[in-house]
């Protein structure tokens, strides 16, 4: 990362969480400075998505891009009149940086759904927008206790409320360049893109496959997944506003999530 010579690809840290006499960091660029460098990529903005588009084929719905869908619609239908509405999408997930397995690092990549698939699959349409810390237990005893697991957790769901605030703090939205154009965006996550341990941790599922709830989706009792006349009733959905009752009732167990409050409740 340090050999890196983009003018415009400055990391700075923050000491997120003090474990076992450790101090750990979070190596992070500015969110807004990931966005405007991905901007200013060469003809990346052709064919910027700006607006909600319904395409119909037969009568039947088509969903080809991110601005053809419901969430797009809804979300833009919630902005100020004039606003324009920037999609973010996440990727992280941990990797193995030495052929012995012993050194990880937990980049968090940022991309823009306004930008046509295509495009956006090249390398040049996303950003590193960080290093995650990962905790070191110092024992296998330590790595199982439900203090180390909570502080996982926590020191997790801190890095994300420092990386991703500004779309919190941005309450008057963001003026961005797109061709050659000043356009008033509001900033909004569409999609994270990951596997299933890391979409637990976004969700603070628990991450054993023997838990009563594995689903990071729905409530859904493992003993039910194979059930294919399960009814649709059945299937309950794992809402924010279901998932913070469990927890502000103090009956996390009950829904197989982990008692630390999920910063994504936070979000607009």
């Amino acid at each position: 990362m340090n050999k890196m010579k983009f003018p415009n690809l400055s990391f700075n840290k923050i000491c997120i969480t003090y474990h076992n006499g450790k101090e750990y960091f979070l190596h992070y660029q500015s969110l807004i400075q990931c966005i405007e460098n991905i901007l200013a990529v060469p003809d990346i903005t052709q064919n910027f998505a700006l607006s909600f588009e319904n395409y119909e084929h037969e009568g039947e719905s088509v969903y080809k891009e991110q601005n053809n869908g419901i969430w797009w619609k809804n979300t833009e239908g919630s902005l100020p009149t004039g606003a324009k509405l920037l999609s973010l999408i996440l990727y992280s997930d941990a990797t193995t940086t030495d052929t012995l397995g012993k050194s990880q690092l937990h980049p968090i990549y940022l991309s823009i759904g306004n930008i046509p698939t295509w495009r956006r699959n090249k390398p040049d349409a996303k950003q590193l927008l960080g290093y995650l810390p990962i905790l070191e237990a110092v024992s296998s005893i330590e790595k199982k206790s439900s203090t180390y697991k909570n502080l996982v957790c926590e020191t997790f769901h801190k890095s994300l409320r420092h990386l991703l605030e500004p779309i919190i703090l941005l309450e008057d939205g963001v003026d961005l360049s797109v061709n050659n154009e000043t356009i008033w965006f509001y900033p909004r996550v569409s999609t994270i893109i990951s596997d299933w341990p890391e979409a637990a941790s976004f969700c603070l599922v628990y991450k054993s496959p023997n838990s009563t709830f594995p689903c990071h989706f729905c409530l859904v009792k493992k003993d039910d997944f194979a059930n294919i006349n399960l009814p649709f009733n059945d299937v309950v959905p794992r809402t924010h506003n279901e998932m913070r009752r469990y927890l502000e009732n103090n009956t996390p167990n009950s829904a197989s999530i982990e008692s630390v409050p999920n910063f994504f409740w936070n979000l607009p």
